[in-house]
């Protein structure tokens, strides 16, 4: 059975000189199966802290599907 945490969306950015540029928007286990590059950033899973701006690194990330 699948994790339905995992189904949560995130959006993925790239964080560059030029600030962050939105790349994609997936859920949260195709977010993790993309290449662990260090400039990525993703949208936290929580829809309300999302929406606030606040982002997470894909350890923090995978901390999250893993603990939920």
């Amino acid at each position: 059975m699948e994790n339905r945490k995992t189904n949560c969306i995130v959006e993925v950015s790239v964080n560059g000189a030029n600030g962050r540029r939105a790349i994609g928007i997936m859920n949260m286990q195709q977010a993790l199966d993309l290449p662990d590059v260090a400039s990525l950033s993703y949208t936290h899973p929580d829809p309300i802290k999302a929406a606030a701006g606040i982002t997470v690194s894909r350890q923090e990330l995978a901390g999250f599907a893993a603990y939920h």
